[in-house]
């Protein structure tokens, strides 16, 4: 028994090491989150597992008959007592937290005011960590928009941050910093690049950038962070501008929306790409693909796959 206890306890160790691997690669490279702010909502996480892995060693050992008992010196007590300590803050922020998104669960009232009532967390999507943009724009896939002759020319850069699909560096998100202290996030996504493809209700984009059709998302947790986003598709290029205020609270409605205008036309990296299908809507608002027949033929395959036959890289 007590030999298991100290297998299991290495056993935990591992596994919550490698678990903490794969969320910080997860949060922090994928979908950009701050470094600190993941580690301090890990940190809490994986003290549990720990502790538990530290007491069944600690059992173990003692169960061993062959292994050595060793005294306790007051250096050790005060380690193990500083650690006792920090795993019950730990414990009791986790208690908290969870309190907190309860009660904001309870306390939303979707739409209210021009804007949308949302938790906290719900705003870390748009919490984007940049690099230098030597190091984020290298090998990228598409050229993105010029933005010397536009207003995001007199900001602050605060670097940017590539994303690949399927192996394509073709999103690139671009961070400002207004002379008022907001931030300002370009998104922008070539799609002939990677060959994807977006759809949207009408309804759903009562806005216009440029006469083309926009969204327009405005959401503000119960602390007062604000995040007001806009959307829309010119061609093959897909954007997304957010500034991290509620512009239903802040006089910024028109500025976004002069950002927004000003972006010059881009260069769709896969200029002779065919032009993709319509997409079909069902009742749930999800595209609808064609059937696929059961039996297919050499002929009918090799129409499917020169339908789908890309003209660039």
């Amino acid at each position: 028994m007590g030999t298991l206890l100290w297998a299991a306890g290495h056993a935990i160790n591992i596994c919550t090491l490698l678990a903490a691997v794969v969320y910080l690669f997860g949060t922090v490279v994928w979908m950009h989150a701050p470094l600190f702010a993941v580690l301090a909502t890990a940190a809490p996480m994986a003290l549990l597992p720990l502790g538990l892995a530290w007491l069944c060693r600690r059992i173990g050992r003692h169960l061993r008959d062959d292994a050595p008992v060793l005294t306790a010196t007051p250096v050790k007590r005060w380690l193990l007592g500083i650690a006792g300590i920090v795993v019950a803050g730990a414990v009791a922020a986790m208690i908290q937290t969870g309190m907190r998104d309860s009660g904001c669960r309870a306390d939303q009232v979707g739409h209210a005011d021009g804007y949308e009532r949302v938790c906290e967390r719900d705003l870390a999507r748009w919490d984007v960590t940049f690099l230098p943009n030597l190091i984020a724009m290298r090998n990228l896939a598409f050229t993105p928009v010029d933005l010397t002759r536009t207003p995001f020319a007199r900001f602050e850069s605060l670097g940017s941050r590539a994303e690949t699909v399927v192996d394509v560096r073709s999103r690139l998100y671009r961070g400002f910093r207004m002379p008022d202290g907001h931030r300002v996030t370009l998104f922008e996504n070539d799609m002939s690049a990677d060959g994807t493809t977006s759809w949207r209700e009408t309804k759903d984009e009562p806005e216009r950038i440029n006469g083309l059709p926009a969204r327009l998302v405005v959401v503000e947790a119960p602390s007062g962070k604000a995040v007001s986003l806009l959307s829309w598709t010119e061609e093959r290029r897909d954007y997304q501008l957010w500034i991290d205020a509620n512009i239903a609270r802040m006089p910024l409605r028109e500025q976004l929306f002069a950002l927004a205008a000003s972006i010059p036309k881009a260069v769709p990296a896969c200029p002779k790409e065919p032009p993709p299908k319509k997409a079909r809507l069902g009742a749930d608002g999800l595209p609808v693909d064609d059937p696929m027949p059961r039996v297919l033929t050499e002929a009918q395959l090799d129409t499917l796959l020169a339908k789908h036959r890309r003209l660039c890289k």
